[in-house]
């Protein structure tokens, strides 16, 4: 729970970090494109109609009305002439001479006459319609160069009103009306103008969110995958947690198996050696052959028992040593059901043969092959409640050979498939679960035939039956 509540909060804190970080970059672009407004305002008011000024005031300056003869030749200047400036700035001082020559007085009253006549000329100029004063396609150029310089390199749209914000006097190709209206990236134009009309260039950015979301891809993207990394860790974490469990617990019910298969041959090989030290039962030598007939087949099943484990645990070290050598399998297999012909008949059993395999030598461990054999007959007549009937088959391609053992015995479930090969696992189902084994033996078949570069695939329904199916290369 503390794992889980620590991940839901490390996904809040990065979603609410990442929302953050998004309006700022929001608020980033924004400030951006009202620094870009700003100066794209700017450069219209110093470069889009000043040429026109500068052309009109050349007009007025050829006019033969404003020539230097028209001034007097002298001119007498009242007290007030203390409170004029000259053209550098500088006021006239109170002790300067009441008398200014003809051309003095012609360039400071020029001066005055061309700012006057600039402010008039500005002020008609941006009265007349918006394509007469500007460029447009200049214009739309000059914005796009700013935004970059700013930074800012995604489509937009632009348009310029007049008298009112909705009132367009010009939108650019491609505008949607409703966003340009709505957009907040608007400024006024021609500021400098008292008689404007309420000029607005207004900016919308049609891509805007996916510009912003691309602008943010990376950080995004490594917040994500830490996130995913972390929750996968978690899920592998726990995935491991439950597989140590599930293996603990079967070790445990392998060393109890263990304890009980290795305590029922000890227990009788006691009992046996009690009984051949009562002489009156060891006089007749049928009883004492019989005794320990039944200690040295008890020794021997403890000696299997011990070599079992021992051969997984090697197994498992890659300490065993395989002695491959030519040998015909289907030998193998009639030495097998030869040596079942009396367990068999404990368990009413059937073993039939199907040997079609051609050719049907390989090369393999003969010992280790014959014992893998061997524990899929031994299942098959442990877990059937009913007559066994136990069938083997061979067949063989161009690579290898195909040996199947087929048992009509209690089957397994979808969910015991995928596990029994895995080490002390054993199906729990009914009495089942009490025959005798240490769960290891399919793990070896596994293992043995892994070690000869072969496969094993196990087909089965509950009730029905159960197939192994193995296949061995000619050449592993």
């Amino acid at each position: 729970m503390l794992i889980v509540i620590g991940l839901l909060g490390v996904g809040v804190v990065q979603t609410l970090w990442l929302k953050a970080a998004i309006d700022n970059r929001k608020a980033n672009f924004d400030q951006r494109v009202y620094e870009t407004l700003e100066e794209i305002a700017f450069g219209i008011d110093n470069l889009d109609y000043k040429p026109y000024i500068e052309e009109f005031l050349s007009h007025i300056e050829n006019d033969s009305n404003y020539s230097s003869s028209s001034f007097p030749s002298n001119i007498q200047f009242p007290d007030s002439v203390q409170h004029l400036h000259f053209p550098n700035g500088e006021q006239v001082p109170h002790h300067i001479r009441k008398e200014i020559d003809k051309e003095e007085f012609e360039r400071l009253y020029k001066t005055q006459i061309q700012g006057f006549q600039e402010m008039l000329v500005r002020e008609m100029i941006t009265l007349r319609p918006i394509e007469e004063i500007i460029n447009i396609q200049q214009l739309e150029e000059f914005i796009r160069k700013i935004l970059v310089r700013h930074g800012i390199n995604t489509e937009f749209h632009f348009g310029i009103t007049e008298f009112a914000d909705n009132n367009f006097v010009y939108v650019s190709q491609g505008s949607d009306l409703a966003e340009l209206f709505h957009t907040s990236y608007t400024t006024k134009i021609f500021r400098k103008s008292l008689f404007d009309g309420h000029k607005l260039l207004k900016i919308s950015f049609p891509k805007q969110e996916k510009y912003l979301l691309l602008s943010f891809i990376m950080p995004v993207l490594s917040s994500v995958i830490f996130i995913l990394m972390i929750i996968i860790a978690f899920f592998v974490s726990f995935k491991i947690i439950f597989n140590q469990k599930r293996l603990s617990d079967m070790k445990t019910d392998f060393i109890n198996n263990m304890t009980h298969e290795l305590k029922t041959p000890i227990a009788t090989i006691s009992l046996a050696s009690e009984m051949l030290k009562d002489k009156s039962i060891t006089a007749n030598d049928s009883s004492r052959l019989r005794y320990a007939g039944i200690i040295f087949e008890e020794n021997k099943r403890l000696a299997n028992h011990v070599e079992q484990v021992l051969q997984i645990a090697r197994l498992e070290k890659g300490e065993i040593q395989l002695n491959k050598e030519e040998r015909d399998i289907h030998s193998i297999i009639r030495s097998l059901v030869h040596h079942f012909d009396l367990i068999s008949q404990d368990y009413n059993a059937i073993i039939e043969t199907d040997l079609l395999a051609n050719p049907s030598s390989l090369i393999i461990d003969e010992m280790h092959i014959t014992n893998a054999i061997k524990n899929l007959i031994d299942n098959a007549l442990k877990y059937n409640d009913k007559n066994p009937l136990i069938q083997i088959s061979t067949k063989n391609n161009a690579n290898g050979i195909f040996i199947s053992v087929k048992d009509n015995g209690i089957g397994l479930s979808k969910n015991n498939l995928n596990k029994i090969f895995e080490k002390f696992y054993r199906v729990q189902s009914g009495n089942i679960h009490d025959t005798k084994g240490f769960g290891l033996g399919l793990n070896y078949v596994k293992s043995i035939i892994d070690a000869h570069h072969g496969t094993i695939h196990v087909e089965s329904k509950l009730k029905e039956g159960t197939t192994f199916i193995i296949y061995l290369p000619y050449k592993n």
